[in-house]
C-alpha cells in the first residue's frame, strides 16, 4: 500500500463501516467512512480517494449506481463491492460497470487488505 493512500468506505451498516475502518487504520491506512453513497459524492476531497470499498444494497443510491456515477465524473479509483446477498446477476453487473472485486459479507478484513494492496499495485 502506498504511503498516504486514502480508502473510502461506504456502507449503511455502522458496524461494517467501523470494523473495516478500524482494521485499515490499524494497518496505517487513512480511512474516511460514509453511511450513504450520496455522502461520498459530496465529500470535498473525493478526488484524493485512492480506493473505495462499498456495499451493494443501501438506501438511496446502491453500490452499482455509485460506481456508474463515479465513472461519469471521471473518477476511476478501484472499487470493491461487498454484499450479503451475492447473485450471479449482481456479479455480472458489477463486472459490466468496472467493479474491481466482488466479495460476499461477512468479509475477512485481512482478505480485503490483501485485495486492496493487490489492486493498487496493479
Amino acid at each position: 500500500m502506498r504511503t498516504g493512500s486514502l480508502i473510502c468506505v461506504v456502507d449503511d451498516d455502522e458496524e461494517v463501516r467501523d470494523s473495516v475502518g478500524t482494521f485499515f487504520r490499524s494497518a496505517g491506512i487513512k480511512v474516511v467512512k460514509f453511511a450513504a453513497a450520496e455522502e461520498l459524492l459530496a465529500f470535498p476531497d473525493l478526488a484524493t480517494m485512492d480506493f473505495l470499498i462499498t456495499d451493494l444494497h443501501m438506501p438511496g443510491m446502491n453500490g452499482l449506481e455509485l460506481q456508474r456515477e463515479l465513472r461519469r465524473q471521471g473518477n476511476h479509483a478501484p472499487v470493491i463491492l461487498m454484499t450479503a446477498f451475492p447473485t450471479a446477476e449482481a456479479r455480472e453487473e458489477a463486472k459490466r460497470v468496472g467493479i474491481a472485486a466482488f466479495v460476499a459479507k461477512p468479509t475477512d478484513p485481512e482478505m480485503l487488505l490483501e485485495q486492496v494492496n493487490a489492486l493498487l499495485a496493479a
